[in-house]
């Protein structure tokens, strides 16, 4: 993985797919993709934006191997009163971990084995993760998690390798990934995709807010509820084109605008309706890419079985990936003017070891005001008024002729720089966030590298729907959102291994993208 195509290479595979010929080993979205020499950019080139939201991962989950990220071989880890760095986390006195004794590391998960390609979900509502956060301290991520999840507990200590996650690595190698973009809130799905759609959770409860819990059976009783304004309701306005191309239960599980009363209900506007409703994915979705016809903003949501959130097959995850890669890539004239975001809206109950930035109590919009406060289980809120965040740590993947390089960007990001990205691009303002958000995260242009526009491509083996370690374990293979959301134990727990043993992390060095620049620095 990560094998660069050479121009000649590269041309040589279009005549073959010309022919209908094929180039084995090698993703068909990445082989189709524009080969031109290396040029300066700008943003204005970028005519199409993408952006798909998964669920559930940290970045240490994830990338905490990865060479040259903020990860596992960190030399600025949190260091614990008790003179460990937070990444040996407190089994609570119970003395069943170690060494030392009484503690867990984090422990990889082997995706080849039965129980580790889908592992059970483990909670990552708003108590527990402020719990895990602990003011700050992030040293609370295991007590919190066994008290919560029983036998599942230590699974918040478990990661994955380049092994696991093959495709993601490739592309990580061969784009951008960010190691610095968090999640916006400190709590589970539904908040943090509110953040990436409308950048508030409304914490003084104005306009039906404040918004701190997923609801699953329940959810359609509140269709309708909301009425802050949305981002796609700012582009709408500036003539911007967009739509939300949603899988069969995409809408249903992962998709927050039908809580908004302009969206949904008897006073909705049919043209908002439509865009956020209508667009299918993958039909739609790969049609308009074929046709040229791509909207300039687009989300995808993908089913739910495909979203990754546990116990969901990764490779899964990375399939669906690569089948929205697919399609822009398909047509080389939209994929040579496109930039495809690919993040997770939460980290899912998983351990990230870097604190995340929060502001003083009482920033206005970044606390709750009102009071009790609201939660679809009263525990899970209680005594917690915030902050609402910065969450933490999830990985970000950019992948574009914009980001071609294999770099790691480190600058401060989360869902709400998805918009902030937007709005420098589109000129369509983020509605709702607050002056300390706007302040303390970037747009996300620091992790394009207009410096070299280069879309070469780089060898990726492609995922597979039948890929044996789905069919020769215990994982999934369809279900409903209240399946996938009860949080219900639905494998066996993963064993910890045991003794501990330290995380190691791929050697080496990232470049860094030059962002807006044109000039290496």
């Amino acid at each position: 993985m990560g094998q660069l195509l050479t121009r000649r290479q590269l041309l040589g595979a279009g005549v073959a797919a010309g022919t209908g010929l094929a180039l084995p080993g090698f993703a068909p979205s990445l082989l189709r993709a524009l080969a031109a020499p290396p040029v300066c950019g700008s943003l204005s080139d970028i005519e199409h934006v993408v952006i798909l939201i998964q669920e559930n991962r940290s970045f240490d989950h994830y990338f905490g191997t990865h060479r040259g990220v903020r990860g596992f071989a960190d030399p600025a880890v949190r260091i614990q009163g008790n003179g460990l760095p937070v990444f040996d986390q407190s089994d609570g006195g119970r003395d069943l971990f170690g060494p030392p004794a009484g503690f867990l590391t984090p422990f990889h998960v082997d995706s080849s084995t039965s129980t580790g390609e889908c592992t059970n979900d483990i909670t990552h509502d708003w108590r527990p993760q402020h719990e895990s956060w602990n003011g700050g301290a992030m040293d609370s991520f295991l007590t919190t998690h066994m008290a919560a999840d029983a036998v599942n507990g230590p699974m918040t200590m478990g990661y994955y390798t380049r092994a696991d996650l093959a495709y993601y690595y490739a592309l990580a190698d061969a784009f951008t990934l960010c190691d610095g973009y968090h999640c916006s809130v400190i709590g589970p799905t539904d908040p943090n995709r509110l953040y990436s759609m409308t950048a508030t959770i409304d914490p003084s409860g104005a306009n039906g807010g404040p918004w701190l819990q997923t609801l699953v059976s329940n959810r359609a009783q509140y269709f309708g509820s909301l009425t802050w304004t949305t981002y796609p309701e700012q582009l709408q306005s500036k003539g911007v084109s967009w739509k939300v191309y949603s899988g069969p239960d995409g809408n249903y599980g992962d998709g927050v605008l039908p809580y908004f009363k302009n969206y949904y209900g008897p006073s909705a506007n049919p043209v908002l309706a439509a865009n956020a409703f209508a667009p299918t994915f993958p039909g739609q979705f790969e049609a308009d890419c074929a046709a040229g016809t791509l909207p300039q903003v687009s989300w995808v949501l993908a089913p739910l079985i495909q979203t990754e959130h546990p116990p969901a097959p990764t490779v899964w995850g990375e399939w669906v990936t690569a089948q929205v890669l697919n399609a822009l890539t398909a047509n080389s004239r939209v994929w040579a003017k496109s930039v495809l975001f690919v993040t997770w809206d939460e980290n899912g109950g998983f351990f990230d070891h870097v604190t995340p930035p929060t502001p003083p109590a009482g920033t206005t919009g970044e606390f709750i005001t009102v009071d009790p406060l609201p939660s679809a289980s009263p525990r899970d809120a209680e005594g917690i008024a915030g902050p609402i965040g910065l969450g933490f740590r999830v990985p970000l993947l950019a992948c574009s002729p914009f980001t071609r390089g294999g770099y790691v960007c480190s600058n401060v990001f989360d869902h709400t720089s998805l918009l902030l990205f937007l709005e420098r691009r589109f000129g369509a303002e983020v509605p709702n966030i607050s002056d300390w958000r706007r302040q303390t995260v970037g747009d996300l242009t620091a992790a394009l590298n207009m410096a070299s526009v280069d879309a070469t491509v780089p060898g990726l083996a492609q995922p597979s729907l039948a890929d044996p370690r789905v069919w020769t374990s215990d994982c999934p293979t369809s279900a409903s959102s209240d399946e996938i959301d009860s949080g219900a134990p639905t494998v066996a727990p993963y064993p910890v291994p045991q003794p501990n043993t330290t995380p190691a992390q791929e050697p080496g060095r990232s470049p860094r993208p030059s962002g807006l620049s044109c000039h290496r620095g």
